[in-house]
């Protein structure tokens, strides 16, 4: 197994105390197990700053040093925590087909879907196909259109085919589509276009367009990189994965992370297109991803050390597990003491929070849809709630997918979010609305940015504990209600 060690630095307010903790994981390295061995290593120049290693082991060895280190010390398994967003909801079935499927008869037909939209074929859009297997199990295969606009799946008579989801790259909504025969025509809807705001701008409070807001305010967003997409910048803090910083390695490895930071600082300029909610903001940014891949929790924790340390006033963390990593703990703590409040989303699964959404030292959002705002047939009209319970104030319901509990601080926007993507596939300056927690966390980032460069108190007070503390208060004392139960809205949705 693999699993991580790194010394504490929350609460270690003196360097001297920073020094210790730091030599307590150099001595524990000196006790190694014979069998276990370090696979990578996070060390710093800055002697005061995080130490981290990820390990070979077995978990015998990994309790046996856990007991045998200093409090000063953490060990843990490697933790992966998954996006929040975009169509994570859906990713848990995922087997490959190939391994399963009985060879098909020579000559049997593929299944295509002929994607279009616009009036012409959409390239590059991903189409999920759900399968039900003969012992009655769902799976799910992915395949991308080509040019002409077709993805194809083999045919195999051990699997029916069910349904698919059918998601364009940019520029049109995603959809759900039944399956007919050898070969399904899927017709996207277009996104809306030529706005600067959006029904989630107007449930925020915000009426009109305003480049400078939430100048002043630093905001870092730990995710699957950024852009390029020419409506956004910031300071790429570069990459962080399995304990190897590579500073030149912060472009998004997906879509998600530059969707996010384009709902908070979208800057379009003279484009008609969707802003941000506090386009002038400073944007930090890191990667921590693979593509394809979980983020570990050692490399989330060195993202929140590097951005918290650049002056960051809020995180932006789109990402969760369902178990609590220390690390990460440790690291929300430690940019807290440091000023840093860490906004996160309380994922995509309809159960508990998950961490670091569920942390104290956190505010967990979670994501509320309205209705009328996407079309019936796309996949974000389609994320209303069963029960009626779920349904709000003034069109708002509680999105089917978000998770609820004690823990949520705000709700916030959520589905149908349209934001940047990456400039890829011939597009200059593409599009796309995602739905997820991982959308809604940072249009309460964003609100909570705008509402904290107008608070003269705060941009005045020192960067420590009462600065990230005050930072929360704000965000709470800025929420309204839209009439659901605590556990969903937390204190309600953020307005500036």
């Amino acid at each position: 197994m693999q699993f991580v060690m790194s010394n504490r630095r929350a609460g270690k307010f003196q360097d001297a105390e920073k020094t210790a903790s730091r030599a307590a994981l150099a001595e524990a390295l000196t006790v190694l197990p014979a069998t276990a061995h370090i696979r990578s290593e996070s060390r710093p120049a800055d002697d005061l700053a995080r130490r981290s290693v990820i390990l070979e082991g077995t978990p015998a060895e990994m309790l046996a040093l856990d007991a045998a280190t200093s409090s000063d010390v953490i060990v843990e398994p490697l933790i992966l925590h998954e996006r929040e967003g975009a169509l994570s909801m859906f990713k848990h079935a995922r087997v490959p087909l190939a391994g399963l499927m009985r060879v098909a008869p020579a000559g049997a037909a593929p299944l295509e879907f002929h994607v279009r939209g616009g009036g012409a074929p959409l390239a590059q859009a991903t189409v999920i196909l759900f399968l039900r297997r003969l012992d009655g199990e769902v799976m799910r295969e992915e395949s991308l259109t080509g040019a002409d606009g077709i993805a194809a799946f083999p045919s195999n008579p051990a699997f029916q085919p069910l349904a698919a989801i059918v998601k364009p790259y940019a520029g049109f909504w995603a959809r759900w589509a039944q399956v007919s025969g050898q070969k399904t025509t899927v017709v996207c809807s277009k996104l809306p276009g030529n706005r600067r705001l959006d029904w989630w701008h107007h449930a925020s409070g915000i009426s009109s367009f305003a480049p400078d807001a939430g100048a002043g305010i630093r905001v870092g967003v730990i995710d699957t990189g950024l852009g390029p997409h020419p409506h956004l910048q910031g300071t790429d803090h570069g990459a962080f994965i399995l304990g190897i910083h590579d500073p030149d390695g912060g472009a998004d490895s997906d879509v998600h992370g530059t969707h996010v930071a384009g709902t908070i600082a979208g800057r379009p300029g003279e484009v008609l297109a969707h802003g941000g909610i506090a386009p002038g903001v400073e944007l930090h940014t890191a990667r921590v991803f693979p593509p394809g891949e979980g983020a570990a929790n050692i490399d989330i924790a060195d993202a929140i050390d590097s951005l918290s340390r650049a002056g960051a006033d809020l995180i932006n963390l789109s990402l969760g597990a369902p178990v609590k990593s220390e690390v990460v703990q440790d690291a929300v703590q430690d940019a807290a003491e440091r000023g840093t409040l860490c906004l996160c989303a309380a994922a995509n699964s309809f159960e508990f929070v998950h961490f670091p959404a569920a942390l104290p030292e956190t505010a967990a959002i979670s994501a509320a849809g309205k209705l009328g705002t996407a079309p019936e047939d796309s996949v974000s009209g389609g994320q209303l709630p069963d029960q009626p319970e779920l349904f709000g104030l003034d069109g708002f319901y509680f999105a089917r997918f978000s998770c609820f509990g004690p823990e949520i601080d705000a709700i916030a926007p959520g589905v149908g979010i349209i934001a940047p993507v990456p400039a890829r596939h011939g597009l200059a300056g593409p599009y796309a609305a995602l739905d997820g927690t991982s959308m809604a966390t940072p249009v309460a980032c964003g609100v909570l940015a705008r509402v904290l460069a107008e608070d003269a108190s705060y941009l005045a007070m020192p960067r420590n504990i009462f600065r990230s503390d005050l930072a929360r208060h704000r965000l709470r004392e800025i929420c309204r209600t839209i009439g659901l139960a605590a556990i969903y809205e937390g204190h309600g949705m953020p307005r500036s």
